[in-house]
């Protein structure tokens, strides 16, 4: 696994940027849980994050504090929505990570909104993304095109 995704993982929330239709940046700070390679979120359904991603998949993903102020660099990143199987998972990942706090959080989400008025979102840093394809291929410098 990647190690700038292990300390995002580890890190307590994630500030998430999401993008709309005219460029405008919306700045989330969610909790976050490791996804193997990737990340994992827990959202709305409905909320403005889950729609931008609908829409604009790229987003911005760094560490950050209770506030969601930045504790560390930005890097850019893909996200998608989950079914409801990682969904569901996510749910029990954030009660072992957070606890009681997230036991809490959960119960009145499921009570307001039911289960499925929650998505999970699954965020994999594009340098991840890269190594995983391989990099550019570039000629040697000694190569000549003619």
């Amino acid at each position: 696994m990647h190690h700038r995704t292990d300390r995002l993982a580890d890190s307590r929330y994630l500030l998430l940027t999401t993008f709309g239709e005219d460029g405008s940046r919306m700045e989330s700070q969610l909790w976050v849980v490791p996804d193997g390679t990737a990340l994992g979120v827990w959202t709305p359904a409905h909320s403005g994050e889950a729609e931008r991603i609908r829409r604009h998949p790229r987003v911005l993903i760094g560490p950050c504090d209770a506030h969601g102020r930045p504790t560390g660099r930005q890097v850019p990143a893909r996200a998608r929505l989950c079914d409801a199987d990682d969904t569901a998972r996510y749910r029990t990942s954030l009660i072992n990570k957070y606890g009681l706090t997230a036991l809490i959080a959960l119960a009145r989400s499921r009570f307001r909104v039911g289960l499925a008025g929650t998505v999970g979102i699954r965020i994999t840093p594009d340098e991840l993304e890269q190594r995983l394809v391989g990099p550019e291929w570039q000629p040697p410098a000694t190569y000549c095109a003619n």
